[in-house]
């Protein structure tokens, strides 16, 4: 009797299973399969306290060890496994780190208690080594429309906007968890690069058919995270707009958009430090008593002046068309119409 069968991550994909991620609740967390169910055979002290005994007693005691933990949640996990089965209409695909004897136990019972399940071979890791693989692939494949603009234009707010009106769009932003600047981190947590990676895959898969793909201008690190070489080398072929404003509609902009005045000043004081040198004594000190005293549109204004135009200009391409405009809503229409244009 077959109690399971073993699934390649490109079938279970194209047939559009559900995955069933068994690893610990923060294993989980930190990286899985998009879109997957968490139904974790250890707690992560059950897993420290399994592999203690495996290094002590050896992989029979260990097994014996894991048994006696996972025994009175048997019932529990098949439950819940069938219940995903019950809800999603398919086959489940249960997957650990690499393949091995958690993924192997889960789908061992619930072939025994009747649930039938896949198990994906070779685990998550053979799924980052296909999405990479496939990060690689669609982005030699897909033309960009790279959007830059100084501090204050609002591509990400751009982007956002084109994305919910049907535009193929991929919000680099977003999915990073940062505004891509030193105060960008502000209230926001990342992802792993796993996470990453795999999120920006699911979103080239999402777009694969479009005619282009519209993203922000990025350097190669987003926060703490990076770019893959070959979506970055993409970007860097891809055809290239700039957007301008006037300096007070940036910084209205940036106030809404960094969200300035909900956290404390000493919040703003520890990233502007990482700026000190760059800025040099006294422009810090100016900059930094502006903060203090809660000044804020004079802070960030003095900080585009003094920072962030001077870095863009260093760092902006050579673009293919140039958009001026007076206020954010008029630089939108212009960006669209662009697009448009594009077919």
């Amino acid at each position: 009797m077959e109690l399971f069968k073993e699934v390649e991550v490109e079938e279970a994909l194209n047939r559009k299973l559900p995955f069933v991620d068994v690893r610990t609740k923060e294993e989980f967390e930190e990286f899985s399969v998009p879109g997957a169910y968490n139904v974790p055979l250890f707690t992560k002290e059950e897993r420290e306290q399994v592999s203690k005994v495996y290094y002590e007693k050896g992989e029979r005691e260990a097994r014996l060890f894991a048994l006696k933990l996972v025994g009175p949640k048997l019932h529990r996990i098949v439950s819940q496994i069938r219940e995903i089965k019950e809800k999603e209409g398919k086959a489940p695909v249960v997957y650990c780190w690499r393949g091995g004897l958690r993924s192997l136990a889960v789908a061992t019972i619930c072939g025994l208690t009747g649930v039938f399940v896949f198990r994906l071979k070779g685990g998550y890791r053979a799924f980052r080594r296909y999405a990479l693989n496939r990060i690689e692939e669609l982005s030699n494949r897909l033309k960009f429309v790279v959007v830059y603009g100084p501090t204050g234009v609002g591509k990400t707010r751009m982007l956002r906007k084109l994305k919910e009106e049907g535009f193929p769009v991929i919000d680099l932003e977003g999915l990073a968890g940062h505004r891509g600047s030193v105060f960008g981190g502000i209230g926001l947590k990342q992802p792993s690069q796993k996470q990453f990676d795999a999120l920006l895959w699911q979103e080239l898969e999402r777009l694969k058919e479009a005619p282009f793909v519209v993203v922000e201008g990025e350097s190669k690190k987003v926060g703490n995270l990076h770019l893959p070489d070959s979506f970055f080398d993409a970007m860097m072929r891809g055809r290239k707009v700039l957007i301008e404003l006037p300096l007070e509609e940036r910084v209205k902009i940036s106030m809404e958009d960094y969200g300035v005045n909900r956290f404390p000043p000493e919040v703003y004081l520890k990233a502007l430090s990482r700026i000190r040198k760059t800025l040099g004594g006294k422009k810090f000190s100016e900059i930094k008593e502006l903060i203090e005293g809660k000044r804020y549109p004079e802070a960030v204004r003095e900080l585009m002046v003094n920072y962030y135009d001077k870095l863009y200009a260093r760092s902006t391409p050579q673009v293919d068309a140039k958009l001026e405009a007076s206020t954010f809503e008029e630089a939108y229409e212009k960006l669209k119409g662009y697009l448009l244009s594009l077919g």
